[in-house]
């Protein structure tokens, strides 16, 4: 039961395409957009953080109270709550990083039984962003705040696609670990 070192560098590079997917669902604001129909082209983009107007191409924090945001109750707190669920997955997914870096660099040994963390770390990475998935879907589907039109955008479902690859490469990981032989077990041919 060991994982080769090429696995985990594989592996490496690609949950840092699948870190890159979190930090942009966090950082651009197309959670969720809101198109007006004709005479005049206006889309309303919402983000963790920013609400975007292409009209005036300004964008203000969001949500706020100074501007009404905030008058159904547990609106933005939930919200904020979603907000601080992709930080704290940024923040699991950097560790993840770091533990990866760690076991690629370690010695055979410690490479063996490094799958277990590294799944674990996986794991964690993806329930807060699944849980900011599932806020965000909440609150679209039962806020007032969002007008009939109202769709689902690209760092939404970047971050469903991202907490899915993480629950994936997990399993994986896993896999490799239980299915294959250990290195150990090799003899030298005299």
């Amino acid at each position: 039961m060991a994982v080769s070192l090429l696995a985990y560098v594989v592996t490496f590079f690609v949950f840092l395409c699948n870190y890159a997917l979190t930090i942009a669902a966090l950082v651009m604001p197309k959670w969720l957009s809101f198109v007006a129909p004709m005479p005049l082209y206006m889309e309303t983009d919402y983000g963790l953080f920013r609400q975007c107007r292409s009209y005036t191409r300004d964008c203000r924090p969001f949500p706020s109270e100074e501007k009404g945001d905030c008058t159904e109750d547990g609106f933005c707190e939930l919200w904020r709550a979603a907000a601080a669920g992709m930080v704290l997955a940024a923040i699991l997914g950097g560790l993840t990083i770091l533990a990866l870096l760690g076991t690629m660099c370690s010695s055979r040994r410690k490479r063996a039984r490094a799958w277990v963390t590294l799944s674990g770390l996986f794991v964690l990475h993806a329930i807060p962003q699944a849980f900011s998935m599932g806020v965000i879907a909440y609150l679209f589907n039962s806020s007032a705040t969002f007008y009939v039109g109202t769709r689902y955008n690209f760092s939404f479902i970047i971050c469903t696609i991202s907490w899915c690859f993480s629950i994936f490469l997990a399993a994986v990981l896993s896999l490799i670990a239980i299915l294959s032989p250990p290195e150990y077990a090799y003899q030298p041919i005299n």
